[in-house]
C-alpha cells in the first residue's frame, strides 16, 4: 500500500487554485481522485496565510503516509497492552508515553493498513493533524505531526504520544 498517495497529478499544488469549499474545507486532491480536505483550525489563521503551507503539504503527503503505514508496522504495544504509562492529559483524552507503551514488532511482515486519509486539520502553523477513516472496521486514527524548518515529524499516533523524532532507527527497550 506504499506509495498510494504518489501521485502528485492528483493534488491541487498551485497556491493560486486553494480555496475554500462551502463545507469550510480546503480541498487539497479533487473527489474523483483522493478527496483529501484540510481544516484550518481558528489558531493557524486566514486561508491566504495558510495557502504556500497547503500546497507543500500536498506534496509531502505520500511520503508522510508512508511513514504512517511504516510506524503501524514496525511497532506494536508493549506486552499486549499492559503496562502503559498514562500522561498528564486532559480530561477526557487518554493519552501514553511512546517510549513505555511501544516495542519494536520482532516479525516484520506486511500487515494491511486498514485506514484511508480523509482530513487534515492545520491546528497551529507546527501542528498538523492527519485523521484517518477506517476501511475494514467503522473506526478513526487521529496521528499528529509536527513541522520543523520544513520537516515533517510524527508525533501522535493514536493514543500514543510523545513520539521521538528518530523513532525508526532507536530501539525501545523490551
Amino acid at each position: 500500500m506504499y506509495h498510494r498517495y504518489g501521485d502528485l497529478s492528483k493534488f491541487i499544488l498551485d497556491v493560486e487554485q486553494l480555496r475554500m469549499a462551502k463545507d469550510g474545507y480546503v480541498y487539497i486532491s479533487k473527489e474523483e481522485d483522493y478527496d483529501i480536505a484540510a481544516y484550518l483550525e481558528s489558531s493557524f489563521g486566514p486561508l491566504e496565510k495558510a495557502k504556500p503551507f497547503l500546497a507543500f503539504l500536498a506534496k509531502h503527503i505520500g511520503e508522510l503516509d508512508d511513514l504512517v503505514q511504516r510506524f503501524y508496522q514496525k511497532k506494536r504495544v508493549k506486552n499486549g497492552g499492559r503496562g502503559y504509562v498514562c500522561l498528564p492529559s486532559s480530561v477526557g483524552v487518554l493519552r501514553f508515553d511512546y517510549s513505555q507503551s511501544m516495542e519494536d514488532d520482532p516479525d516484520p511482515h506486511e500487515k494491511e493498513f486498514p485506514f484511508e486519509l480523509e482530513t487534515i486539520c492545520l491546528e497551529a502553523p507546527d501542528k498538523i493533524l492527519f485523521d484517518y477513516w477506517g476501511t475494514i472496521e467503522n473506526t478513526q486514527l487521529a496521528v499528529i505531526f509536527e513541522c520543523k524548518e520544513n520537516r515533517f515529524f510524527l508525533r501522535k499516533f493514536g493514543a500514543f504520544d510523545r513520539i521521538p523524532d528518530d523513532w525508526e532507527k532507536s530501539q525501545t527497550e523490551p
